[in-house]
């Protein structure tokens, strides 16, 4: 069934017009690869077919849509977190250890963009090594380039 899905995801011309994502959407997860690989639960809607063919779209919308794809950095903090959490597992598909070049990790436009000290912090306040927490999306503070 995967094998199925994964060649009309990839087909070109598409034979697919409309793809619903389960899981992460592309647009939350870095580039590089879908980020659903990383979460032991959601490894069941991986697919990097389907992943490079909503950024094969997204590269093709105007800017000024583009921009409400935007990475928050609490996002991109659980994005790294989760990366982390993959690799102490050794998860064998290996995705973890690609090297992340989405230009959208140097991209801020909120007023706090070190997500890099954010991610150090979670979990003090327990004293335990928790999650990330929850993200919402909001498109109120993305930019409309």
């Amino acid at each position: 069934m995967k094998e199925t899905k994964t060649q009309l995801f990839g087909a070109d011309p598409p034979v697919l017009y409309v793809l619903h994502y389960l899981g992460l959407k592309p647009w939350l997860c870095f580039r590089d690869y879908d980020c659903n690989w990383n979460i032991l639960g959601m490894r069941g809607f991986a697919s990097d077919v389907a992943h490079a063919r909503w950024w094969k779209v997204h590269d093709n919308m105007p800017g000024r849509l583009q921009s409400y794809c935007a990475l928050r950095t609490r996002q991109k903090a659980a994005l790294e977190w989760f990366r982390r959490q993959a690799e102490k597992a050794n998860f064998s598909d290996g995705h973890w250890r690609r090297n992340i070049t989405d230009t959208r990790l140097k991209l801020c436009f909120e007023k706090f963009c070190f997500w890099e000290s954010m991610l150090s912090h979670w979990g003090e306040n327990k004293g335990t090594k928790q999650g990330p927490p929850a993200t919402k999306t909001t498109t109120s503070s993305l930019a409309s380039s």
